[in-house]
């Protein structure tokens, strides 16, 4: 099927060679793979507190190991696997990761042990690495410039509905089978054997839909990836926006795991104090994860036609200034079952999502056309650092101050971010979208 520059989805202006079809493929796999990466943490402390019998107060520190173990292997490989989207094109590598995290879904609850389950994480890592890293280089690929914010808020939306999905449907399936009269191991590993299931099937359907080769793949296959790796160094260090995308993606992958693995554990602990059983804790996690997914898909949208209209570094600003605000007031809360958790929880939900859209359309607009994959990979190599300080930082503050510490750490990095930003959109001229 031959694209046409002027083909549009929607409101949507799709880039030259790109297909409706590509790109409906696209929302697809990422509204899965969202769900999908970020439900393995949600379930986390599930694993570690039925299947493992972990002690409560070691739970902070085994989260930070399974993490750690995590994001080694993403800094290991995401430059490789970006700079291998510009050489093989994109639709290999996404298809591949999302087969390979399915893997680790059917492998995850089968570990009887804190080492067989880090060794499993970091089987599961690899392919969170390839789909990290080659979703936001389709992202970066399918919009003309000109509507690039408005398919990130689109994407972004759909990513947060993905989550939604995960943490009010799927982390309420270890209720549902308790009620079948399954017990709490068996009702985990059925949970995670239906995500790996929807691994396989989002898979499949990437295969059949993503566009057959990624802009450029063909143009950059004699270069080696270690050069490829290189360029993207040395394009954020020429380009001071493009430099300050890769700082948004650290702060942003920061604030996901945060939200992601830590609110689970602290709503979790909560609930057994107050008497409530493993998968009830775990659905009021659900139900309130839920809210702050809900208030951010909401948000999406108006966020990237902002960013189709105003200088992009100028909404990073404001989505920084959002999720500093949000992820310290829910930190300094005592209660999380308090009645005005919801409300804290709407902004908290809105900022997080806010740094996600502000950071991918930015480097969307500044990577260069040919290298895409090799910036997207420093980018999330950026990431996988955020997420070993968050989840390193955070787990001691977890364990040595409050549940909420590692809420008001990361609310404190996003101010300082913001500054940034402000030093950025202050020192470089103006830049509207284009094209």
């Amino acid at each position: 099927m031959t694209g046409n520059p002027s083909q549009r989805l929607g409101p949507i202006h799709l880039a030259e060679g790109v297909t409706r079809g590509n790109a409906l493929t696209f929302l697809y796999a990422a509204f899965f793979s969202v769900c999908l990466l970020s439900f393995l943490s949600f379930m986390q402390p599930f694993v570690l507190d039925a299947h493992l019998g972990i002690p409560r107060s070691q739970q902070g520190r085994a989260t930070f190991l399974l993490g750690t173990t995590q994001e080694i292997v993403m800094l290991l490989l995401v430059g490789p696997f970006g700079a291998l989207a510009d050489k093989i094109g994109r639709r290999v590598i996404y298809t591949l990761g999302l087969a390979w995290i399915g893997a680790g879904y059917v492998l995850y609850p089968l570990a009887g042990s804190l080492t067989e389950l880090v060794a499993t994480r970091l089987f599961f890592a690899i392919g969170a690495a390839m789909i990290g890293t080659v979703m936001a280089t389709v992202l970066a690929d399918t919009p003309r410039d000109r509507s690039r914010g408005l398919l990130v808020g689109v994407t972004g939306t759909l990513q947060g509905l993905g989550v939604m999905f995960g943490v009010l449907v799927l982390s309420k399936l270890p209720l549902r089978f308790e009620t079948l009269g399954h017990s709490d191991d068996m009702a985990g590993r059925y949970t995670f054997w239906i995500g790996a299931t929807l691994c396989f099937l989002t898979a499949a359907v990437s295969w059949a839909g993503l566009q057959r080769d990624g802009a450029a793949g063909r143009t950059r296959r004699r270069e080696s990836l270690l050069q490829l790796i290189g360029t993207g160094v040395r394009t954020g260090r020429a380009n001071p926006r493009l430099a300050l995308g890769y700082l948004t993606s650290f702060v942003a992958r920061g604030d996901m795991v945060v939200i992601g693995t830590f609110f689970s554990l602290w709503m979790m602990q909560a609930g057994l104090a107050l008497g409530l059983s493993r998968p009830a804790a775990m659905a009021k996690a659900g139900a309130m994860y839920g809210v702050a997914q809900l208030a951010g898909l909401i948000w999406g949208p108006i966020l990237g036609w902002l960013m189709d209209r105003l200088d992009r570094v100028t909404v990073i600003v404001l989505a920084m200034g959002i999720a500093a605000v949000g992820y310290a007031i829910v930190g300094l809360t005592h209660d999380p079952f308090a009645p005005g958790m919801p409300l804290k929880m709407m902004l908290l939900g809105a900022g997080e999502l806010s740094c996600i859209i502000a950071g991918q359309a930015l480097l969307g607009q500044q990577a260069p056309r040919d290298y895409r994959g090799s910036v997207m990979g420093v980018a999330a190599f950026c990431a996988a650092i955020g997420v070993m300080f968050s989840t390193s930082l955070g787990g001691w503050l977890f364990d040595h101050w409050r549940p909420g510490a590692p809420f008001v750490m990361i609310g404190c990095v996003n101010a300082l971010v913001m500054v940034v930003a402000l030093w950025v959109r202050l020192a470089t001229p103006t830049e509207k979208p284009s094209g």
